[in-house]
């Protein structure tokens, strides 16, 4: 039993990928959830709905699918916003979007139980909305935890590091004579920076500015251009120097380490003591060149 839940808790405790709730992603969610709970309960009335009479019972059972959204997209403004430490992707777990999901059927269920207040009941009972909390819960808890558990298993099989190697061979991706040297040009036109693919580590989205990391002469250095990333990617024709995620383009041949994990792939450079995310659109990328 012991090692049980052992297992459990480091299974809990693993990282897994979090959809940002300051999202059109969320947005979506949240209204097609509630499109979904007015349709469903419009067109087959359970739960007595349909021995209820009132001239305007379909916009009453609509105004649940209303509240579902509404609770939906609260969360996604207060929580982020009270929690922000507890909801960064980078300290996201199993764990936590089992129980994300949990206060999610928590926020839900006492949205509609307050609703459902104005039109069937006529007395405020606490244990009435403890009630419809804990079966809400309880119905939802299971699936929810199967999901999560089985999405993990997905994303963990999807991210292994296995089928991967760091290239060595130089032929293999040859760099075009015309990106001998990397140029890289500021907004104003005027300040360039000019360094050999071989140099350059990465570089990193920083406000209205991009910082370039590199190597020079064995020592680790920092350029900042003001420019975007975006417009920098366009500047460099090397096909070992690719966009990784929002914030970073990085130089695959400084690559020294893969890992994996469900929340995707990281990055371990030559001499930089972190390693770099890439983000989900960028894995096939990223995939792809260091397939065996």
């Amino acid at each position: 039993m012991a090692f049980f839940l052992s297992d459990m808790i480091s299974l809990l405790s693993q990282p897994y990928p979090h959809n940002a709730l300051y999202s059109r992603y969320w947005l979506l969610v949240s209204a097609g959830a509630g499109l979904f709970i007015a349709l469903f309960l419009i067109v087959f009335q359970p739960f007595g709905a349909s021995y209820w009479q009132h001239p305007d019972k379909n916009w009453i059972l609509a105004g649940y699918g209303l509240v579902t959204f509404t609770c939906l997209a609260g969360i996604s403004f207060i929580m982020p916003v009270l929690f922000r430490n507890w909801y960064s992707e980078a300290n996201w777990t199993v764990g936590k979007e089992i129980f994300g999901v949990v206060i999610v059927l928590v926020v839900i269920s006492v949205g509609n139980w307050l609703y459902s207040q104005l039109f069937f009941v006529s007395s405020f009972q606490f244990k009435e909305l403890f009630a419809w909390i804990c079966i809400t819960v309880a119905i939802g808890i299971i699936p929810t935890t199967i999901i999560t558990l089985l999405d993990y298993t997905r994303l963990q099989r999807k991210y292994a590091t296995d089928k991967l190697e760091i290239k060595t061979n130089t032929e293999k991706h040859p760099t075009p004579k015309s990106q001998e040297t990397i140029t890289l040009i500021a907004e104003n036109l005027k300040d360039t920076f000019s360094l050999s693919p071989d140099e350059l580590l990465f570089i990193e989205s920083a406000s209205n500015y991009s910082e370039v990391v590199f190597l020079k002469e064995h020592n680790l250095q920092k350029m900042l251009i003001r420019s975007s990333l975006s417009r920098l990617e366009e500047q460099i024709q090397n096909s070992d120097i690719v966009r990784c995620h929002r914030s970073f383009i990085v130089n695959l041949k400084q690559v020294s380490k893969i890992t994996g994990n469900a929340q995707g792939y990281k990055l371990q450079l030559k001499n930089v003591g972190y390693p770099l995310p890439v983000a989900r659109r960028y894995t096939d990328l990223i995939a792809d060149y260091f397939k065996k």
